[in-house]
């Protein structure tokens, strides 16, 4: 096997980038030379598979080109382009399918016990080889640095650069949406969702810490999310007004019917949770705002059984339900009981006790949460299920 020489240009280098999610962690809560040892037969046992998997592909070119503790950046290059792209292709694949599982058995081994994930990019570029560091800082050695930030753990992102040529091996990767201009294409661990994965740790806009909205999400937003569901929906709120509106509406196009409805084909149950619009708390809390809630609610039934009857063929998982409490919040959820659920919700704004502007219940600010919110994700998720099997709720469709 041949290596890279300095001052020449190579086109078609295959860049990927692995990094050990967790080595604070680990350092935190180890030992150090404990952690230490853990992480350099990480690196071993990387470097070990890449040589042995480029010797067996025939691959001219396959170095690591630099190792800071915890990840690196290995390079492959062939003249004949394919045999770099399924040599790269293939250790990301072992990396996040079959290294981390025999990896994490002898972290267990030397008692390094904080779990390890890995994230792992890959990118193609022309690369002029100076034979140091500086060759580390061309723009696609850049992008796939970034990309590896931002990849959800045990996860393998490409750019669409790779997923084009990709041929067979990236038949199971999902688009997931844009990075630094870039289509991005995710191979999740199985029996997870790709979309959902990506979503939950970028948000509806690209890189926010938190994701919060200051607006109503658009039905293009809410499409995304239910993108995502593969069992079931939970969507909750006094009315869902709005929600029923797009059921129905005669606009085009309909992004969140059409989601809805790709969703039920798939076998989903989709659950609306509605007030009891003849309820004491309804008229109470119609009362505090000054608004009809009890037509509204009935409004919107009547509308989602015009829709669930339009759509017969699909919609035996279209429910709908009336529940006799006050839910004092917005939600839209798929699949909470999973490890990957995903929740956006909305507070609702208290009535102030003197007349004035009343801020409308969908002008609150919106979050996106996941299992990684802790306690909040697991409370929010607690008080939708007890609306759904409380004594009170009703099928009405």
């Amino acid at each position: 096997m041949e290596r890279f020489e300095a001052g020449r240009t190579y086109e078609n280098v295959y860049l990927l980038v692995v990094d050990a999610a967790g080595y604070s962690n680990a350092v935190l809560d180890h030992p150090r030379d404990r952690v230490a040892g853990a992480f350099d037969l990480f690196r071993d046992r990387t470097v070990t598979g890449m040589s042995e998997l480029a010797a067996a592909n025939g691959c001219g070119r396959a170095e690591l080109w630099s190792w800071q503790g915890d990840g690196g950046i290995f390079a492959f290059h062939d003249d004949n382009e394919s045999v770099a792209l399924d040599t790269a292709l293939v250790m990301g694949r072992r990396l996040v399918r079959d290294d981390l599982h025999h990896l994490r058995e002898h972290f267990a081994r030397m008692a390094v016990l904080s779990g390890l994930h890995v994230r792992v990019a890959l990118h193609k570029d022309t690369i002029r080889y100076r034979g140091d560091s500086s060759a580390l800082h061309t723009p696609g050695i850049n992008f796939v640095s970034h990309l590896e930030h931002v990849t959800p753990r045990d996860c393998l992102a490409i750019s669409e650069e790779v997923h084009r040529i990709g041929g067979d091996h990236v038949t199971d990767f999902e688009a997931v949406g844009e990075f630094e201009g870039k289509l991005v294409h995710l191979l999740a661990p199985e029996g997870a969702s790709a979309k959902r994965l990506w979503l939950a740790g970028r948000g509806f806009a690209d890189g926010s810490a938190v994701h919060v909205y200051r607006e109503r999400p658009s039905q293009a937003d809410k499409a995304r999310l239910l993108a995502t569901a593969d069992r079931e929906v939970v969507d909750m709120g006094t009315a869902l007004n709005t929600c029923a509106g797009y059921l129905t509406t005669t606009e085009r196009p309909a992004l969140f019917r059409n989601a809805v409805l790709a969703f039920l084909s798939r076998g989903g149950a989709y659950r609306c949770l509605v007030m009891d619009p003849d309820g004491p708390l309804t008229a109470a809390h119609a009362h505090d705002r000054r608004e009809d809630l009890h037509s509204r609610v009935r409004r919107s039934v009547e509308r989602f059984a015009e829709f669930k009857a339009r759509y017969a063929d699909v919609t035996d998982g279209f429910e709908v339900h009336q529940v006799a409490g006050y839910p004092g919040f917005a939600a839209l959820g798929a699949d909470l009981g999973s490890e990957h659920g995903l929740l956006m919700y909305s507070p609702y704004l208290g009535v102030p006790p003197t007349a004035g502007p009343v801020l409308e219940r969908g002008g609150m600010p919106h979050y996106l949460v996941d299992r990684s919110a802790g306690q909040v994700f697991e409370t929010l998720r607690s008080v939708i299920r007890s609306f759904i099997e409380a004594d009170g709720t009703r099928r009405l469709l």
